[in-house]
């Protein structure tokens, strides 16, 4: 046993979680961080606040994760925050044992089935509608949500666009940044700050071609903001929050009385109409800025309704 093992007794795990968390400070995103420090805080840390390293069991663990499957419908959470907690408990295990805090490298083995993706999408009614009201109501929220709906683009990286990163002659539009509103980093006054950052993969910085018809609606607003830096802007000329762009939708969206599907549904409303008109795998996968083709046929070719009754349209009677 090492000398140091019984001078500390009494460590929390909650604390030796944390003390991982912190060490891998910097060579994480700043947004996984605050993720995986806000799962630690609400899932992880009240369950071993009391349980010292030394009391740690395969019983524990388990009993652990067993704990957070039988939540309650309310409480229940995703499958992905799932994953990552056990993810998280996992590396603090090996962390505490190469540390020689534990005299066995415990790991907890879940059995999670994997979760078909739900793509919710606008009926073509609703899109219709929709459409009629951003040609009628010109504005940058308008402009925003046209993007979204013909380039899939994502609401961070909409928010982050300037107007250097269009291009108008080969009607196209570049992605390498993305902005959200996170907790402030500890030598700030402020509680939250945004924070620029490179989109969610290598592949999701990429280069989309527009149609026609956006780059058109695009030329009226840069006549007017060409002096400004970021392509939506709120009310000032600093980037538009991605909160505002989502209020500002809901209330575009109850104006033309349509129900409610969040804005990354607009994302998924492109991917759909691209597939059911089409669009190679290869391609629409680019585009999304998808890391791997196999999530763009989960998510699109396989989950989705629309594609569904696109195959099936194509039976016919034999006689």
């Amino acid at each position: 046993m090492p000398e140091n093992f019984m001078e500390k007794q009494q460590i929390l795990f909650s604390e030796i979680v944390f003390e991982w968390l912190y060490s891998k400070n910097g060579q994480m995103s700043y947004s996984t961080f605050v993720k995986y420090e806000q799962l630690i805080k609400n899932h992880i840390k009240p369950y071993f606040d009391q349980i010292a390293h030394t009391e740690l069991s395969q019983e524990i663990l388990e009993s652990f994760y067993d704990s957070l499957c039988r939540r309650s419908s309310h409480l229940k959470m995703s499958n992905s925050n799932l994953r990552i907690i056990i993810m998280i408990v996992n590396h603090a295990l090996e962390y505490a044992y190469d540390h020689h805090l534990i005299e066995k490298c415990f790991k907890l083995k879940p059995c999670l089935q994997k979760s078909k993706p739900i793509v919710r999408v606008f009926s073509l009614e609703d899109q219709k509608k929709l459409e009629q009201y951003i040609y009628k109501k010109k504005s940058s929220y308008s402009l925003a949500i046209l993007m979204a709906l013909y380039s899939g683009i994502r609401i961070g990286e909409l928010c982050a666009l300037q107007w250097k990163d269009v291009d108008f002659q080969n009607h196209s539009v570049k992605i390498t940044k993305t902005v959200q509103r996170l907790k402030a980093k500890a030598d700030s006054s402020a509680k939250t700050q945004l924070f620029f950052s490179v989109p969610k993969s290598g592949c999701s910085s990429r280069m989309i071609p527009l149609p026609e018809f956006v780059i058109e609606y695009m030329k009226e607003f840069y006549e007017r903001c060409k002096n400004k830096e970021y392509f939506i802007i709120g009310q000032k000329s600093v980037p538009c929050e991605p909160r505002a762009l989502q209020y500002a939708y809901q209330r575009i969206l109850k104006k033309c009385g349509i129900s409610y599907l969040n804005f990354h549904c607009l994302r998924h409303t492109f991917a759909t109409r691209c597939v059911t008109i089409g669009c190679d795998v290869k391609t629409l996968s680019e585009i999304l800025g998808h890391s791997d083709i196999k999530i763009t046929m989960d998510y699109y070719f396989h989950s989705s309704f629309e594609y569904k009754k696109l195959q099936m349209s194509k039976l016919s009677l034999l006689s």
